[in-house]
């Protein structure tokens, strides 16, 4: 029975399961992207630094028979928004990217691989000091990716509810980000490590 047990959970072999849908809670430790927009403001070495950006998003994932490689599509809303003395500061990511992961383990237990690659986007960072606003930087072209670790456990093993997580790096870069205050554009970097948790079905 033990001998079963070990096979079913590391034997790595298909779970046969096709279709994944999970929502997903994502924290992204970025870059200190607040003071970056502020270092040649009023509101330079005031900023609130390195608040992580979070958010709900959800992901699909279609699979080959057998072949434990899926290809989907990610979806991400992140944002931030925090104070210090009289500056706040606030920074949103939304973003619908290209999925594909590839799973060492394939059973009741799912590891393995994946990465995304970011195709469409939209994104705000704007820091107020006493209410007037000092920054707020929008339109500009994103270029953003992910590449990280995903574990996954079906806890009830009949039924296809998952539960589980991703850490990794995503790479975010806002170029010609436009300041709608000083009509100046800026590089924007919101780039760091993440962690992702998830909850869906595998079906």
């Amino acid at each position: 029975m033990k001998k079963l047990l070990l096979i079913l959970l590391f034997f790595p072999m298909s779970s046969w399961a096709l279709f994944t849908a999970r929502a997903t809670y994502t924290g992204l430790v970025s870059k200190d992207a607040l003071s970056d927009v502020c270092a040649s403001t009023s509101c330079s070495g005031q900023t609130p630094a390195m608040v992580p950006l979070y958010g709900l998003g959800a992901d699909v994932l279609v699979k080959l028979p057998i072949i434990p490689i899926g290809f989907g599509v990610r979806y991400e809303n992140l944002g931030l928004s925090a104070t210090s003395a009289s500056i706040e500061g606030n920074a949103k990511l939304t973003r619908t990217a290209a999925l594909v992961n590839y799973r060492f383990i394939d059973t009741i237990i799912h590891f393995g691989v994946i990465g995304s690659y970011g195709l469409s986007h939209s994104g705000n960072v704007a820091v107020k000091s006493s209410g007037t606003n000092i920054v707020d930087y929008n339109d500009g072209s994103f270029s953003t990716y992910s590449a990280g670790l995903e574990l996954e456990v079906k806890p009830l093993i009949v039924l296809p509810l998952i539960i589980g997580a991703e850490a990794g790096y995503m790479g975010a870069k806002w170029t010609d980000a436009k300041d709608s205050v000083t009509s100046t554009k800026k590089d924007v970097d919101l780039s760091g490590s993440y962690v992702k948790f998830f909850l869906g079905l595998d079906i």
